[in-house]
């Protein structure tokens, strides 16, 4: 694997994430909301995971799904806090019960969302996105995409 970048799409196996990791963090900025996506068991979490990891989190990472919100405290590259946000439980009601709106685009956030198809209409057009695909039981395909809008 050469580089993660805009556009790009590669194929790894799972003992690669750190290394996959690493490099979407030099993609990332603060504020920026990074949409996961792929099917059950794809690797969604396990990026967020590794990407906590990178960025110094002690944080023992699990899925938001019954919670919908996690909120990891970081100190990396002008990020100070990521919002971990699931929505593959949420019905399209629901998107509106709690505040989750209010943490994209924070200036010291970086917002990561597991299954966003369910709050499309809500998310900025500025939106990075990461989609996973399981090729076998350790190999997945990563597509990483910027701007990508809605």
């Amino acid at each position: 694997m050469n580089k993660v970048a805009p556009g790009l799409s590669v194929i790894f196996k799972k003992a690669a994430l750190p290394k996959i990791a690493r490099k979407i963090l030099r993609q990332i900025r603060p504020g920026d909301v990074l949409a996961l996506k792929g099917e059950l068991a794809a690797g969604k979490t396990a990026l967020t995971q590794a990407l906590l990891k990178m960025m110094g989190s002690p944080a023992k990472v699990t899925s938001p799904t019954f919670v919908l919100e996690k909120h990891y405290p970081v100190k990396y590259h002008g990020i100070n806090e990521v919002v971990h946000l699931d929505f593959y439980r949420v019905g399209a009601g629901e998107l509106k019960s709690f505040g989750w709106p209010e943490y994209l685009g924070r200036p010291r956030t970086l917002t990561i969302i597991e299954w966003p198809s369910r709050a499309k209409k809500f998310l900025p057009v500025n939106l990075k996105q990461v989609s996973l695909e399981i090729i076998d039981e350790q190999t997945r395909r990563l597509t990483f995409q910027e701007n990508f809008g809605r």
